[in-house]
Parts: structure tokens; C-alpha cells; sequence
């Protein structure tokens, strides 16, 4: 069943002001104001979900979750699951009941809701949408609330603060121009659209959000950044963008010390020279860290075409150009390098962390130090050692992983290794054309009633033979199982009443005739 995602009004990452977020707000502002359907159009991971999340935290900084985001590529989405359908009672069995959708759900509590990629829709969806776009129209009257009329349900008015927002995500078509929308229904949205961050304003954006890598070295980050997607790429690579830019710079100020300070604390210095990031980190072996932080982040996927060798080169001529090393000190990083795995083991011989090259995880503690063995020996030969430390660093950071690779060549024996040394239980789900949503979420699956009813005879076969004889019941036992294979509840249950009853007669004379001995 298909499940939206609600996220807070105030994000995890704060917006920073720029003349771009500016100018796009006051144009959001001026549609929401007028209660229109807006459609943000922009290259992927430039902001269009976090603009619309400090909106809504600036007019609703009391609700909790006032944005509701409906992926629309997503294929499960349909018609029912917007609106709402008949399923069954879980307190009445037998009876069926509506459960209304997340669409009608967010219009009666007055939510946002961003319908994401929505030229990705299907036009069932977006001929469901429809109605709901044309009541917000132009044409409505002053004041006028969206509605939307659900078969068998009738009309549904939306809350005063109410708003629909769909976004599409896309490359710059040519001469820095978008598309025309030609999705169903796009001339109904009132497009905005949010243009790429200047050089100048990635560098504030770095700055404002890493403290310790303002002034120069944010230059020379964005620097490095455009110079790498200056390379191109080949149709089966993947696109660097903006994201993969918030990563490397995440990722890079976790590489400074706690005690480190920047050269301008204040400001945004913009550089036009390659090699500023040698120039303000003087240190080689941080440098060396950085490079290999670059090859997790813009070309550690692989090479798997000629075409991906030859970008995947350029790159790391760039990334090595920018960091002032040789190409000879990038092929040993590439190759030769391989990172220490210590145990980190205390006084009393218990094992604390783990350190994988740089990044140390911590042991979960456990009831017992006393662990069982793997199922089966793992050697940490070169290529473990190297997969098993990058995977530590996306651990740290908590970042999701993606592990590619041909059958055999060892992904999930990493995986199962890393986990037993960390102390953490490790849970394996095989995916497949028929997995569904529900195997992974959960969902109400009729059962046969006699299934717990077992259940629960044991458990009272246990109890019972512990406070009567087992030889002079046999016929009683033959009893309650009879009730429980038959599915007579209305016996079996006064048959475990009515030796409850029993029970506490027995223990009342056993506690009587103690007292009278007394």
C-alpha cells in the first residue's frame, strides 16, 4: 500500500539566504497568497522541497508537519490511494469501512501537499488532480477553497490553508531555458521557476553552512565542484550536482579538527585560481584524505564503459590539480593505498570500537561479553579492507549505501563481517518483481483463529501442569485441546476459567492451612 512521506515544517537543513531563494520566495508567496497551484520547475537538488519547507515554517511554526509529499513516479500511486477506498474493519471483522486518502486526509487538515515529479505521473493520477487544479483556478471566486468531489463520498472542501505545489526536476534545456510542461493538465500550475545557484552564491551557501570552511576554502571547493561537472558525462554515468557538492562539504569539514579556525571567518572569499585548496590546507596528509573523500563522492562508483574510464581519469586529474598532488601520489591512493582495521580492545579485554582507516565506529554494547564466533572466516585482504573503510565513512556519516558488483565478489560477506564486529544485528531482505510494500512495512493479514488459539493452549498447558496433576486431568486436557481444534471458544475459555478458579481455591487452603500451623 502506498505511503506518503510527511516531514516537518522546519528542516534539518536551514535555508541560506540568497538572491535566488529570495526572488523565488516572494514569487511563492505571491501564488500562495492567491491560493493558485504552483509547479517548481528546476535542475535536480536545487532546493525546490526546501523553499516550500521554509515557507511553511515561517506562516505555521506551530504545526508539526504541514508539508505532505506524494512521489508521483512512484507506480503504486493511484486514484484510490489520493482519495480513499473501502478496506476492512481491524475491529470488526466481517465489516468494511472508508479510509479516506492521503489527498482528501490533507485538504480536510489544511497540509501542503507537493505532488513531486509529476511529469512522471501516470494519467489516471493526474486526471484525478484535475478537478482539485480547476478549483483553484483564476477564475474561483474571492475566498474560494479547493474542492474536490470523491465518488460515493460526495464533495470535499479543503481547509483555509490549504495548497497544492507539484515540482519536476530537469536539465537545462538550451540557453539556459527549461521545457514547456506538457504533463496533463500543466497550463492549470502556475510555473516558477528556481534557476541554479550562482558561483558566487554556492560559495554563501558553503560558507553559512560549514563554519569551518568559510572564506577560501569555500571558493576553492566550488571551484572544484564546477571544474569536475565541466567534465561531462556519458549516458550512463551519473549526474554531479548540487547534492553531491553539500556531500563533498560535509564530508570535508568532518575532516578538519575540532580546534581548526578559518583564515576569514566572516566572509566569502571568491577565488579564480586552481590551487587555493593547497594553498590554505598546507598539510599533505589531509589532502591525501580529501582526494580520497572526492573519489567517494564524484568518481567511486566505477568505471564500467570506455567512456566512464576516460571521465573517471579526467576527473581525477581535476580533483588532483586542485589538491596540489601528483598523479603519482593519486594512482598509489587509487591503488596501492590500504587502510588499517584495528580492534579496539580496553583494559578489561573488551572489544570498545573499530577503526577502519580514518573512521572509528563504536561497539554496541551488549548484555553478554560473551559473543558467538561468525558463521564462517573472513579474510580482510586488500580490496575488503579499502570496500569495508568506505563503508564505514558512509556509516559515519549517515549516508545510504549502494553496493554493485557481480555475484560471489563478496558484498554481503562484507556486510555480515563489518556487522559482527560491530556488535549490531544484521537483517537480509531478498527483493524481488513480487516484493511488495506491505513485506517491508507491515500490513492486516487474515488469520486462521485456531493458529493463536494453539498458542495460547500451550501456554495454559504449561501453567496447568504446574499447579495440577498432568496424570488425573488427561481427560480435561483432551477437553481444551477438542475446543481449540474445533474452534468452540466459548468452551475452551470456560474451560481455562473454570480451572483459574480452581487454582486460586487450591492456593487460598494451601495459604489457610500454613496460617493455622502458625
Amino acid at each position: 500500500m502506498f505511503r506518503p512521506r510527511a516531514i516537518a515544517a522546519t528542516p534539518g537543513i536551514s535555508l541560506v539566504p540568497t538572491n535566488t531563494s529570495i526572488n523565488a520566495l516572494r514569487a511563492l508567496a505571491l501564488y500562495v497568497s492567491l491560493r493558485l497551484p504552483v509547479l517548481l520547475t528546476s535542475t535536480p537538488s536545487s532546493g525546490k522541497t526546501l523553499l516550500l519547507s521554509h515557507l511553511a515554517s515561517t506562516l505555521y511554526p506551530d504545526v508539526k508537519n504541514q508539508l505532505v509529499i506524494i512521489n508521483l513516479a512512484d507506480t503504486s500511486v493511484d486514484a484510490r490511494s489520493l482519495l480513499g477506498s473501502y478496506v476492512q474493519s481491524t475491529r470488526s471483522p466481517g465489516i468494511f469501512e472508508w479510509r479516506e486518502g492521503v489527498l482528501v486526509r490533507a485538504m480536510r487538515t489544511g497540509r501542503w501537499v507537493i505532488l513531486q515529479d509529476i511529469d512522471k505521473g501516470s494519467n489516471e493520477v493526474l486526471g484525478t488532480l484535475n478537478a482539485l487544479v480547476e478549483s483553484l483556478g483564476m477564475g474561483k471566486w474571492i475566498g474560494g477553497r479547493a474542492k474536490l468531489v470523491v465518488p460515493s463520498r460526495g464533495e470535499v472542501v479543503a481547509s483555509e490553508s490549504f495548497a497544492i505545489f507539484a515540482t519536476r526536476s530537469l536539465s537545462i534545456f538550451r540557453d539556459d531555458t527549461f521545457p514547456i510542461p506538457t504533463f496533463f493538465g500543466a497550463h492549470k500550475f502556475h510555473e516558477v521557476i528556481i534557476p541554479t545557484p550562482t558561483q558566487e552564491e554556492l560559495c554563501t551557501i558553503v560558507a553559512t553552512s560549514f563554519p569551518k570552511l568559510s572564506g577560501p576554502a569555500a571558493g576553492g571547493i566550488v571551484m572544484l565542484w564546477s571544474a569536475i561537472k565541466a567534465v561531462g558525462f556519458a549516458t550512463t554515468d551519473r549526474v554531479i550536482g548540487l547534492r553531491d557538492l553539500r556531500k563533498y562539504s560535509t564530508r570535508f569539514e568532518a575532516l578538519l579538527p575540532g580546534s581548526y579556525r578559518p583564515m576569514v571567518p566572516d566572509s566569502c572569499t571568491q577565488v579564480d585560481y586552481v590551487g587555493v585548496l593547497a594553498s590554505v590546507f598546507p598539510n599533505p596528509t589531509l589532502r591525501e584524505a580529501m582526494f580520497l573523500e572526492a573519489r567517494d563522492v564524484f568518481f567511486g562508483a566505477g568505471c564500467l564503459t570506455t567512456a566512464s574510464r576516460t571521465r573517471t581519469t579526467a576527473i581525477v586529474s581535476t580533483v588532483a590539480e586542485h589538491l596540489g598532488l601528483t598523479q603519482e601520489k593519486c594512482d598509489w591512493l587509487l591503488g596501492q593505498h590500504v587502510p588499517e582495521v584495528v580492534n579496539e580492545i580496553d583494559s578489561n579485554g573488551c572489544t570498545t570500537g573499530v577503526r577502519l582507516g580514518r573512521i572509528r565506529l563504536p561497539v554496541q554494547a551488549t548484555k553478554s561479553d560473551v559473543l558467538p564466533p561468525p558463521t564462517r572466516p573472513f579474510v580482510i585482504h586488500n580490496p575488503a579492507a579499502i570496500l569495508m573503510s568506505r563503508i564505514a565513512t558512509c556509516i559515519s556519516m549517515g549516508e545510504p549505501v549502494l553496493l554493485t558488483g557481480e555475484t560471489g565478489t563478496g558484498k554481503t560477506s562484507v556486510i555480515t563481517h563489518l556487522a559482527s564486529l560491530l556488535h549490531h544485528r544484521l537483517i537480509s531482505v531478498n527483493l524481488s518483481q513480487q516484493t511488495e510494500s506491505s513485506d517491508l512495512l507491515g500490513s492486516y493479514k487474515p488469520i486462521d483463529a485456531r493458529v493463536p488459539g494453539s498458542e495460547l493452549q500451550l501456554r495454559f498447558l504449561d501453567l496447568f501442569r504446574s499447579t495440577f496433576s498432568q496424570k488425573k486431568n488427561v481427560k480435561f486436557e483432551e477437553s481444551t485441546w477438542t475446543a481449540v481444534k474445533e474452534g468452540k471458544w466459548k468452551r475452551a475459555v470456560g474451560l481455562w476459567k473454570e480451572s483459574v478458579r480452581l487454582a486460586k481455591d487450591r492456593i487460598r487452603s494451601k495459604l489457610s492451612e500454613a496460617t493455622r500451623w502458625v
